[in-house]
């Protein structure tokens, strides 16, 4: 029977309720041995519902001295992120962090350092690589069926975080949060544009707004005009805005056809080829198993095999932080109104 990795979660909001917490219930390769929180009420809810032998507490570092585990989820408010992964880091554990890993490339690059340092796993929990939709759409991209992409349309919105996370007032706090819809939504596309074309991204136009959030200091809405490297355009968009239906799509328009993901939620990745012409409905792999109400995505579970040296990290630190700059230079040019250049 495979070992099962011993799991801590800091910070038990929404985030951990729906995904993390639940994965790592569900997964073989885990145990979820400590939850910590602030506020202490919302550790013992979650230690309640999920892992009730789990040790509860109120403060972090005393998690990292008492609990006896290997590895943590850091599931806080954006602008602990780094400070807060650096501390699990040099105590000797594993980090799966939220995403955006954290507000700003200094920050990122000193996590980075410091899983060097500690010789530790850094993962971010850029959890679209891990839609069935997407790990399908990334075999027929590397399959080379599609040829090359020349354009692509990516969107994601929902009507704010608000009716998800009821309690994560700090979303729409700048000092908190650092940025709006434009990293918590824009960033989950910018790094799987990233990861499905293998593609980097050279240069960055963008607006963002807020036009309904009030009270909020941070945008609701953004819209970027992406450039990448080999000369392929595209538009990136990310809004709290949207009611009715989410909007969770990327479309390539390429030299042999157009391929859909998930524009359609009856058939999420269909492909239009013209030579020959035709219209594939692909297969998506079955998701994996979740009995504990989460969203279902193996997260901690891959992320424990990954510790286990099982395979290959879903999202790297590094692979995190270059997601994190494309955000970052969308901000910067809606600001400046001027296109903003990503070295490499």
């Amino acid at each position: 029977m495979s070992r099962k990795v011993r799991v801590g979660i800091i910070g038990c909001g929404a985030i951990a309720e729906h995904l993390h917490g639940p994965d790592y219930v569900c997964s073989p390769d885990a145990e979820l041995v400590a939850v910590c929180d602030a506020v202490k009420s919302k550790a013992v809810a979650l230690a309640d519902r999920l892992a009730p032998d789990a040790q509860v507490f109120s403060d972090y570092k005393e998690m990292l001295k008492k609990a006896d585990v290997e590895a943590v989820s850091v599931c806080l408010p954006n602008h602990l992120h780094a400070s807060v992964s650096i501390a699990v880091l040099k105590a000797g554990c594993n980090v799966l962090v939220e995403k955006p890993m954290a507000a700003s490339l200094a920050e990122a690059k000193k996590m980075l350092d410091a899983a060097e340092k500690a010789d530790r796993l850094l993962l971010v929990n850029q959890s679209q690589r891990l839609f069935p939709a997407h790990v399908k759409a990334k075999e027929v991209m590397d399959s080379g069926i599609m040829g090359k992409v020349l354009h692509i349309t990516a969107m994601f919105g929902h009507a704010g975080p608000e009716y998800w996370s009821p309690t994560g007032k700090w979303f729409f706090k700048k000092k908190e949060a650092r940025f709006g819809a434009m990293a918590d939504l824009g960033v989950h596309k910018a790094d799987l544009l990233r990861y499905l074309t293998g593609k980097e991204v050279a240069e960055v136009g963008a607006f963002s707004e807020r036009l309904e959030k009030t009270r909020s200091t941070v945008e609701d809405n953004f819209v970027s005009a992406l450039k990448f490297t080999d000369g392929t355009v595209g538009t990136l968009a990310a809004s709290w805005t949207v009611k009715g239906a989410e909007a969770n799509y990327t479309v390539f328009h390429c030299t042999n056809g157009t391929l859909q993901i998930c524009l359609f939620p009856d058939r999420p990745l269909v492909a239009y080829l013209v030579n020959p012409e035709c219209q594939i409905t692909f297969e998506l792999p079955p998701p994996p198993t979740n009995t504990a109400g989460g969203w279902g995505l193996d997260v901690g579970g891959a992320f424990c095999r990954a510790v286990k040296g099982e395979e290959k990290p879903f999202c790297s630190g590094y692979e995190g932080m270059k997601s994190l700059e494309v955000i970052l230079a969308a901000e910067k040019a809606a600001l400046t109104g001027r296109t903003v250049k990503i070295k490499h």
